[in-house]
């Protein structure tokens, strides 16, 4: 792991494999090590493929100022920058779908390809499902990894994969987010909406979402679908909102066809 000041803070990033690079961002309050290694392995395969932790997260600055979504896109470019890399495909998952889609509107030489998973370009263009509520009605609760499992999967995926499962929740202790990133990042999520400006992504763009994704609905990624000029969507049937790592070979096939 190296450290790259950019954008007025240090970002801790990885680059792995070579080949046409392949950006990787997480969602709100993870960092790199969520990345499961297998996963890591198969998306640098053909592909340099460079992870980073959004500032606030894991070893990056944590800078106790309010910051949003288009500040954190901004760091990913001048990361870009940093390590003269004129473009990129740009893989999002959750908030980090939300900074890759800021990226494409924004910055849009600078995506070859992009892949939005469990993503919205609004939380409020969608009403919570009910499971969302009560979520939300713990938000003074201090939540732990085993709460954070159980908003990706479902009991039976948990029950079916404990070795998964039990890897992940040591990855999540390695470097985990302050309360008041935690804050920032909550409030950063809220307020980000693109819906106004999807028309502008120019680049080719594959969507990706559990059918059974409770946190964001199937109804969030259908209309990422719809204001995409050309974008592909598709649906995993019994996946919920870790539908990256549950139906990782199925996802990673879909994500190897379309950037390659």
């Amino acid at each position: 792991m190296k450290k790259s000041f950019v954008n007025g803070i240090n970002i801790c990033y990885e680059s792995i494999g070579e080949g046409f690079p392949l950006i990787g961002l997480t969602g709100k309050d993870s960092n790199m090590d969520w990345w499961h290694p297998a996963i890591k392995a198969a998306l640098s395969e053909k592909n340099r493929f460079i992870i980073l932790d959004q500032r606030g997260t894991g070893r990056s600055d944590a800078p106790t100022e309010a910051y949003g979504i288009s500040d954190m896109a901004k760091d990913v470019v001048g990361l870009m920058d940093a390590l003269e890399i004129d473009k990129a495909h740009i893989l999002g998952q959750s908030m980090g779908g939300m900074i890759a889609q800021e990226i494409a509107i924004e910055f849009p030489s600078r995506v070859a390809k992009l892949v939005l998973c469990s993503t919205t370009c609004g939380v409020k263009r969608v009403p919570p499902s009910l499971r969302m509520l009560k979520w939300l009605m713990r938000k003074n609760a201090v939540f732990s990894p085993q709460d954070t499992v159980n908003m990706l999967y479902s009991k039976a995926y948990i029950q079916e994969n404990p070795a998964m499962i039990a890897s992940l929740v040591k990855r999540m202790q390695i470097a985990p987010s302050n309360p008041r990133s935690m804050e920032i990042h909550k409030y950063a999520s809220k307020s980000f909406d693109s819906y106004h400006r999807l028309g502008r992504i120019l680049a080719p763009t594959l969507i990706i979402h559990g059918e059974d994704d409770w946190v964001f609905s199937p109804k969030h990624a259908k209309i990422l679908n719809r204001c995409i000029p050309g974008s592909k969507l598709i649906l995993f049937p019994h996946a919920g909102h870790g539908v990256f790592s549950q139906e990782h070979h199925k996802v990673l096939e879909e994500i190897h066809c379309f950037i390659d």
